[in-house]
């Protein structure tokens, strides 16, 4: 993946751990190590801002290639779940992108309760 998508997808998921206005220590562990994975330096972090909403992430979203797509809601729900907790803006962020990937959201909800290491 090229910088300038990688740089996408963290933009991504940056927005969707911060929906609830409350970074917790898990969640910004987690976008330390997003960024690590994608090879972004934590002193470029500005990188990944603006941060985005649930209605742009899913119009960018739509433009990534299908592979990345897959990868990045993955992502996605692994930053909603950092924290051990999935709060209500956080599902409408997934919400938004899955429905433009066609996963429903009892899909959604499996891959979320085997993230947080819950029976589905």
């Amino acid at each position: 993946m090229d910088q300038n998508l990688a740089r996408r997808v963290c933009q991504l998921v940056a927005g969707i751990v911060v929906t609830d206005e409350d970074l917790d220590p898990e969640e910004e562990a987690f976008v330390g190590r997003m960024l690590t994975r994608f090879g972004i330096d934590e002193s470029e972090r500005e990188v990944i801002f603006p941060l985005v909403d649930g209605d742009e992430a899913a119009d960018a979203v739509r433009s990534l290639p299908a592979e990345v797509q897959q990868e990045a809601f993955s992502l996605l729900l692994g930053a909603a779940a950092a924290d051990g907790k999935v709060v209500a803006e956080e599902r409408e962020y997934l919400d938004k992108v899955a429905d433009v990937l066609g996963i429903g959201k009892e899909e959604v909800e499996e891959r979320l309760a085997e993230q947080l290491g819950k029976p589905s």
